[in-house]
């Protein structure tokens, strides 16, 4: 093969490419190293064509490129290791190459293959790994895992020291290396990046050097490139272990030197021996959404992460009232009254009016802190709550979800400041540093009826304790630590303003159930578009949180001086969340039917099977502006009760012009036939299929478009679609209706409260109307549509 032949394959493009990099580097000591990268590569004898996802290796070096369907998408750059106070790189002969190794096996995820390159860093040896995993097809349940994935691992075998970045946005490593350069294949690229579980510095947009301008170092996340293709071939590329101490560094010196580099994050100075991070790499051919659930489940099947949390945790399956920023009493009570006399006409009032208010959340107004905010004490003040919380707790009959933020330099806990803890105080803020504080604090907590502690400010503590970033345990420690206190005393934990970070190592922590997936609230604001956030959060087991709304548009006295023009669109993205459902208002001001609309008489929330989250052509208009997907929020989900039971919904609102949608698109690939209809006229059926698609018009954040797909069933000669109870939100909820058998009679299980009544609609050859059951005593019936009556259990 010559070597116009050789530039023809995938590899001998990335060998010719590769060669041409210079990449500078500075070091951690006070000069700068200029280092020439000139990669002299062996091709691995390896053809990449027509593979949907490969790896190549370069056994000589480590280098590697990576083919999606036979295309080149992605060239290593030019990875390195610091040690000693330097930066080595293999490129420069500055990083040694002392041996070269192959091994395999089979593990509980499938059959691996590694190569694995050992190599010396000044005085530091570092492994770096290429595993590729097969996994084994029978012990997952999505449709992308049986799929081929890579990890790339860092092993340090004899530590490292004196190994910290210039600034903490760097990296002390950077292995897997990706040369950002211009590439033939057009690609699109979602970053999750910054607090609020990535919400906050989200970035969509083409991929390439001058286009990816992220926000990268502490506030780094997953990303996902993407082509135009109709599949949506998407490749996924996050830590896979060592979450707190990992970070992706951006490298632009503006003059053509640009790369994007995983490893230890930037603050670290000393590498402990045999540490380890690994960072996997998934490809899906199935398009974004189920890409990046495909990814999840891998992952939370490394972890052993289970839903069963998730599914116990009271505040995540019923209604509640929140007083968080946003909330009508946030910081501010009835004229005249305390915060305990105004708690307790809050819940007074929600009983009168008959709404099944299941828990009360308390923010961060009720305990005693600094003048810089952090917490003194977490215990309510006596102004506060003059009778003290266990007392309002017995008062209300509410069990709490309790804010807390970070603690104080000051606080009455540290053993520095008097008290029985260890901690490490860092100017203003500090950290405790022993599990023994969390158990006895969730102990104490439990006898006023805390039943979910809201960690906040996640990242703040993060950034502002300067061990948590420097020492590559101690962040990871702190989360466990937390989770563990929570475990031992029966609570779960939400995470608040938290980093991606933070999100993937509650992979490692059961009792996190929970995070908040958007801005704060504020009566008017869009924080309601979690459509992207929802999805990295399902991904990985968490339901994810929209924030407190209002459920009537105006509540005279609020301190924001702010209207509510979208209550019922918020109603409806927080019932689609599959997270908390929080009412905020006034009291007198809660519109009743509206917040009915989301629960069942008993106050649980009637949800879909998974999160609405933004279709994939949302997410590739993000990418593309010229790309045929919808200018505005177009989200979808389903409820799945299994075989051909799958009934989908289609969310849009703030949408510009018009959008026409089909199963495919939608996402309801493999669903049976159906029919489509808006939630407000159901008698209003028409087809959808990718002959029949349907167009949407006149989706506003006021008349949003919400449409119900159901299955077409034929029963005694009639066409029937089972619409369910369309006075909810969700009309078929797992949670309402928990079985459903199609044979020569459609029946239907129902559950709720004891004697609740449940109109539940058909659609017969074209005309629909209800049939309403009343619930026996154990709260269940059976629905014969032939019968066209309930039989009460």
């Amino acid at each position: 093969m010559d070597e116009n032949d050789l530039q023809q394959t995938p590899y001998g493009y990335f060998l010719h490419n590769f060669t041409q990099h210079v990449l500078t580097l500075f070091t951690a000591s006070t000069k700068m190293k200029l280092v020439l990268i000139v990669a002299a590569l062996t091709v691995a004898n390896v053809s990449a064509a027509n593979q949907d996802f490969a790896v190549n290796v370069d056994n000589s070096s480590g280098s590697f490129n990576v083919v999606v369907q036979g295309d080149v998408w992605l060239e290593s750059g030019p990875y390195f290791f610091r040690a000693d106070g330097d930066v080595y790189t293999f490129a420069d002969g500055s990083l040694m190459l002392i041996k070269h190794s192959r091994s395999s096996g089979v593990d509980f995820i499938g059959q691996w293959d590694a190569n694995s390159f050992l190599y010396q860093a000044g005085s530091s040896q570092v492994e770096a790994s290429i595993v590729q995993y097969t996994p084994d097809p029978s012990i997952f349940t999505y449709n992308d895992p049986a799929l081929p994935f890579v990890v790339f691992k860092q092993k340090f075998i004899t530590g490292s020291n004196d190994t910290a970045a210039s600034t903490i946005s760097e990296t002390v490593s950077g292995f897997p290396a990706i040369a950002l350069e211009e590439i033939d294949v057009p690609l699109g690229y979602l970053y999750y990046a910054g607090n609020q579980f990535g919400t906050l510095s989200l970035a969509a947009n083409q991929w390439g050097p001058h286009t990816f301008d992220v926000e990268f170092g502490h506030g780094s996340g997953p990303l996902a490139l993407f082509d135009r293709a109709k599949t949506a071939n998407t490749l996924i590329i996050t830590p896979a272990s060592e979450f707190m101490a990992s970070s992706i560094y951006h490298q632009n010196n503006g003059k053509g030197i640009n790369n994007l580099f995983w490893g230890v994050m930037g603050g670290v100075n000393t590498v402990p021996r045999d540490f380890e991070t690994s960072y996997i790499m998934f490809c899906g051919n199935q398009g974004i959404n189920k890409a990046f659930v495909s990814w999840g489940e891998i992952l939370q099947t490394w972890y052993g992460h289970k839903d069963e949390f998730v599914k116990s945790d009271l505040t995540v399956n019923y209604l509640g009232y929140w007083t968080d920023n946003g909330a009508y009493y946030s910081h501010n009570t009835e004229e005249g009254k305390n915060y305990q006399d105004t708690v307790v006409d809050v819940v007074s009032y929600t009983q009168q009016i008959g709404l099944p208010v299941r828990y009360f959340q308390y923010d961060g107004w009720w305990y005693y802190k600094d003048s810089n905010g952090g917490i003194v004490q977490w215990t309510a003040m006596t102004d506060v709550f003059p009778s003290g919380m266990e007392w309002l707790y017995n008062k209300t009959n509410l069990p709490a979800l309790a804010h807390s933020k970070f603690w104080s330099f000051n606080n009455t806990y540290a053993k520095q400041n008097g008290g029985n803890y260890n901690f490490i105080i860092d100017g203003q803020k500090a950290i405790p540093t022993e599990e023994r504080f969390w158990t006895d604090l969730m102990s104490s907590a439990r006898q006023w009826g805390l039943l979910v502690y809201e960690q906040d400010f996640l990242d703040t503590q993060f950034d502002n304790v300067t061990q948590l970033h420097t020492d590559v345990h101690l962040a990871k420690q702190w989360l466990k630590e937390m989770g563990n206190g929570a475990a031992k005393n029966g609570l779960t934990i939400q995470y608040c303003m938290a980093y991606p970070r933070h999100a993937l190592q509650s992979l490692e922590i059961p009792v996190v159930t929970q995070a908040r997936v958007s801005g704060d609230y504020h009566p008017g604001n869009d924080h309601w578009k979690i459509g992207v956030s929802s999805l990295l959060a399902w991904a990985i087991g968490l339901a994810p949180y929209k924030d407190n709304f209002w459920t009537t548009s105006v509540q005279p006295g609020n301190r924001y001086n702010a209207s509510e023009p979208n209550p019922a669109l918020l109603a409806v993205v927080s019932t689609l969340s599959t997270g908390p459902v929080g009412i905020s208002d006034m009291i007198g001001a809660s519109n009743k039917s509206l917040i009915m609309k989301s629960v069942n008489a008993d106050g649980l929330i009637l949800k879909p099977s998974r999160p609405a989250t933004a279709i994939d052509n949302t997410i590739r208009k993000m990418a593309w502006g010229d790309f045929e997907g919808p200018d505005g929020e177009v989200w979808s989900t389903y409820s799945d009760f299994g075989g051909k039971n799958k009934f989908g919904i289609i969310l849009a609102a703030e949408l510009t012009g018009n959008y026409t949608m089909t199963p495919g698109i939608a996402g309801f690939q493999g669903f049976p036939t159906s029919m489509i209809f808006p939630y407000n006229n159901p008698s209003k059926i028409q087809p959808l299929t990718d002959a029949d698609p349907i167009t949407m018009s006149g989706c506003s954040t006021v008349d949003f478009c919400l449409f119900y797909f159901s299955p077409v069933l034929k029963v005694q000669g009639k066409q029937v679609l089972v619409q369910g109870e369309l006075a909810k939100w969700v009309p078929m909820s797992p949670q309402r209706v928990t079985d459903i058998s199609i044979g020569d009679d459609i029946l239907i299980s129902l559950t709720g409260a004891a004697a609740e009544s449940v109109a539940f609609w058909f659609n017969v050859d074209g005309v629909s109307s209800p049939l309403t059951c009343t619930l026996g005593q154990g709260g269940r019936a059976t629905l014969s549509f032939n019968q066209q009556a309930c039989s009460v259990e």
